[in-house]
């Protein structure tokens, strides 16, 4: 788990420094049905007949102008487009081995950067806006995000928190499972790693009464009951959740 986090920070710092005006992209089948893989470059994915800067796995119907028939039709001319609160990606070329390749803009959506500065967030450069369309960040989303109460947020976190789909409801919950003051990074190290109320019931059902901290750790270490249990077996009496990371770390499990 905790390496699909750290994938998920590098796509999302991908597509911060590598927004562009303009470029190459790329439009393929993704590996399930219903998303298509789309790719840009700085350069000329036409020409060089692969990108390399960024990408998204993203569903069809988020695009207009394409199907999934078109990249059947080899030489066809398409201009696809992706319509989002933040601005709209476009990817125009021409079908060739069952891939869209062809000349790459975004347009960022000037409105709705004044709506995030309004809200206090005024890092809108073209580079947050480009990642914001890619993760849909809406400005319905960050207002039920400061609703619910979250804090630190700053453009870099409610990219984690989008791109891990971490909602209101998420927050509520976590709310209600006794962590009312969760911040951003918190929340997103959290989800990050699969900490849900039903996993923090489960902990305390074990006699512990865990900190956000040692929630994320028990969750990438996988210390539950049943291990637990095997730990006391073995001669460990009441261990602590730092005893239990430290079993884990040296393998004094096995």
């Amino acid at each position: 788990m905790r390496c699909a986090w750290i994938g998920t920070v590098l796509l999302v710092a991908a597509a911060a420094a590598h927004a562009e005006t303009t470029g190459g992209c790329s439009i393929a089948p993704g590996h399930i049905d219903s998303r298509l893989s789309f790719q840009w470059d700085r350069g000329d994915c036409a020409a060089e007949g692969k990108c390399h800067d960024g990408g998204s796995d993203m569903p069809w119907n988020k695009w207009t102008g394409i199907e999934p028939q078109d990249l059947g039709r080899e030489g066809a001319t398409i201009d696809a487009r992706m319509k989002a609160e933040a601005g709209e990606m476009r990817c125009e070329g021409t079908v060739h081995g069952g891939t869209l390749r062809g000349r790459y803009s975004f347009t960022p959506d000037a409105q709705f950067a004044k709506r995030m500065e309004a809200m206090g967030f005024d890092e809108q450069t073209p580079d947050h806006l480009q990642s914001y369309a890619i993760l849909d960040v809406t400005t319905a989303w960050v207002r039920e995000m400061k609703d619910a109460g979250v804090t630190g947020m700053d453009a870099n976190k409610l990219m984690g928190l989008r791109a891990l789909k971490v909602d209101a409801a998420y927050v509520h919950a976590m709310k209600t499972a006794g962590y009312p003051e969760l911040q951003a990074d918190k929340l997103t190290s959290m989800k990050a790693v699969g900490v849900t109320p039903e996993k923090v019931q489960a902990v305390r059902d074990m006699g512990y009464k865990p900190t956000e901290d040692e929630l994320i750790e028990m969750s990438v270490f996988k210390i539950d009951a049943p291990f637990v249990q095997r730990m006391k077996a073995r001669g460990f009496k009441n261990p602590t959740i730092a005893q239990l990371v430290q079993i884990k770390v040296f393998k004094l499990d096995e």
